[in-house]
């Protein structure tokens, strides 16, 4: 697992303020059509080809923001599924190897006897990350699909190694975690954000937004990301900018994604 808390920003965090604040001029969905089919997304075209601002934005988002809810969807549905079985006295082979699948896959020790599964934190592990948050971090963290870490390691989140020779890809960036698409890179951030340490604090407000019948949003765990980079609350405010700056035209690649399922 890939260790955030180390990970450092590079100077594009920078440069990207000088485009937040291009217009919404509306552009078509062929990008997305071409690239996303059937939500797996191997590789980001060049979107060093597509004009800086609304238009390379949108490219970036239309290829991204469908895997992003695809997998939160996967999660939703992990997560009712436990909710379901939780209280169940009734246990066949199949559902005790799922549960254990998932305890492995969030870290959580999964008892032989479900009654002694530590249930309040596998569900507080197994939740989704709002899609406006993950998108404006990609957009952040890769320049909006621009920087060499997303276009040689297909890493768009800045997710550090665990270990000196996790890099056999020729030409990848070292020092940093190498993906096989960017389906996989969404499912290591997906999974690093759930059970790291560094965010126990996003977990439990989150967990407390469910416990009270709340809406989970971006706007409620923007600022739960001080251990994400070594910026700290500059970099929360730095995403909060983003966030607002881009609202619109997530919302467009989200809907436009659920047009197309």
């Amino acid at each position: 697992m890939p260790s955030l808390v180390l990970k450092i920003m590079g100077s594009a965090i920078f440069l990207l303020s000088l485009s937040t604040s291009a217009s919404w001029a509306s552009t078509s969905t062929v990008f997305h059509q071409e690239y996303s089919r059937n939500g797996k997304l191997s590789d980001l075209p060049d979107l060093r080809q597509y004009p800086s601002g609304t238009q390379r934005k949108k490219a970036f988002l239309n290829a991204v923001v469908p895997i992003i809810d695809q997998q939160n969807r996967q999660i939703h549905a992990e997560r009712e599924w436990l909710s379901k079985r939780r209280s169940s006295k009734n246990w066949n082979s199949q559902d005790l190897a799922r549960v254990r699948q998932i305890c492995d896959r969030y870290k959580v020790d999964c008892a032989s006897n479900p009654d002694n599964i530590n249930w309040d934190m596998l569900l507080k592990r197994v939740d989704i990350i709002p899609t406006h948050l993950v998108a404006t971090q990609a957009a952040t963290e890769s320049g909006w699909g621009t920087s060499k870490l997303a276009r040689t390691n297909k890493n768009i989140f800045g997710l550090r190694c665990g270990s000196k020779n996790c890099n056999s890809k020729s030409g990848a960036v070292q020092g940093y975690s190498t993906y096989s698409s960017i389906n996989e890179s969404v499912t290591a951030y997906m999974i690093n954000m759930n059970t790291h340490s560094a965010y126990n604090t996003l977990r439990e407000s989150r967990a407390n937004l469910r416990s009270n019948g709340d809406t989970v949003t971006a706007d409620h765990l923007i600022n739960k990301l001080h251990g994400y980079s070594r910026l700290g609350s500059n970099y929360s405010n730095y995403l909060r900018k983003m966030l607002d700056s881009n609202h619109s035209l997530i919302r467009q690649a989200i809907d436009t994604a659920s047009d197309e399922s």
